[in-house]
């Protein structure tokens, strides 16, 4: 169907044969949207989305030829691409969607412009779900000779954490990665070369960085420091570990559990689900009257990543520390040892404002 529909609109010469076409068109892409909301097989839904995307393509091309821009058809708007979202029923996925290239032949140009409208879906979908990890599939057309096949380029999966720079992120991983391979593939004695730009497609997970067993090395330049208390345990409580540690110090062997109280003797826990997400910190203030900063690592350097509302008689800092797929709440000690080194090269305390 789907190739039937591309053959027919290459044919299409009036808006008299445009309509019942877009129609039709229309149709059959409600029903790949429906398909991709039942459960099916990874590979089958990608080739469900695939399609979409494909055919999205082809509609605008022809909205171009045959609808006034601002004649309120379809609410099409001319900026030289097109978002399409996409609707799928994977456990993670909160995200599926494609933009949609009509005007661009440059990649470059292309990935630059449509830079800001994916960064905007990303930080979307981060302000509700938190931690993702998002990669990115670039689909052209190519030519060898009489030859014309569609090939993609895919980029690897990448983690995105709130103190992550997203324009950064995506100049590196997308931007830079499609056109370093864009450049190899066309260089290759394989004779293909790139005749237009079709899409970028875009997948976002949800990443849940707290499994159990979710204890993590800290990094040896903060080990150093001995700052930090790191508190070994078995299952995914280590959040509540560390604000045990913050409030009951150990003597001796701070990184083990049975120096402490258990946590569920000190902590009102109640409606808390572990393992502890930023989000339910909120909640655990109010139950406890503790107040909670949260820091972590970006670029070497420790740099906030929750800052609390209200600071209260009994604080604590913490460190949230990310590693293969998983992520670890540590406790801080001594927060002038952990940052004083970034903030001056002298030795000596540093009295460290907690906002």
């Amino acid at each position: 169907m789907e190739r039937d529909l591309t053959v027919r609109a290459a044919n299409i010469k009036t808006l008299g044969e445009f309509l019942p076409w877009d129609y039709e068109c229309d149709e059959y892409i409600d029903s790949l949207r429906e398909k991709c909301r039942k459960k099916q097989r990874t590979g089958v839904v990608n080739s469900l989305v695939a399609q979409i995307v494909r055919l999205e393509g082809v509609r605008n091309t022809l909205h171009e030829r045959f609808v006034s821009i601002g004649a309120g058809y379809g609410g099409y708007e001319k900026k030289g691409y097109t978002w399409k979202e996409i609707e799928t029923t994977f456990r993670n996925r909160v995200l599926t969607g494609a933009v949609v290239n009509s005007d661009f032949i440059d990649p470059r140009e292309f990935l630059e412009n449509i830079r800001n409208t994916i960064i905007e879906r990303i930080q979307s979908v981060m302000a509700e779900h938190g931690n993702v990890k998002i990669n990115t599939a670039f689909n052209g057309e190519f030519i060898a000779g009489d030859k014309t096949a569609v090939k993609t380029i895919t980029t690897k999966n990448q983690e995105i954490h709130p103190t992550s720079d997203l324009q950064e992120r995506y100049t590196k991983h997308v931007v830079d990665v499609i056109q370093a391979s864009l450049e190899e593939f066309q260089e290759r004695d394989s004779g293909w070369a790139l005749s237009r730009i079709l899409n970028l497609t875009i997948k976002v997970n949800k990443l849940n960085p707290l499994r159990a067993g979710c204890h993590i090395e800290l990094p040896r330049k903060i080990m150093l420091k001995k700052a930090v208390v790191n508190v070994k345990s078995n299952d995914n409580t280590c959040f509540a570990w560390a604000v045990v540690a913050a409030l009951h110090p150990a003597e001796k062997y701070p990184e083990r559990v049975s120096q402490y109280p258990h946590y569920s003797t000190v902590l009102n826990l109640c409606g808390i689900e572990f393992p502890v997400t930023l989000p339910q910190i909120s909640k655990f203030e109010k139950l406890n009257a503790i107040s909670v900063n949260v820091f972590t690592t970006q670029d070497s350097k420790i740099v906030p990543l929750r800052l609390t509302d209200n600071k209260k008689e009994k604080h604590v800092n913490l460190l949230y520390v990310y590693g293969n797929n998983n992520a670890h709440f540590a406790c801080i000690k001594n927060m002038s040892r952990l940052v004083s080194s970034q903030l001056s090269k002298r030795n000596g305390k540093k009295y460290i404002c907690d906002r």
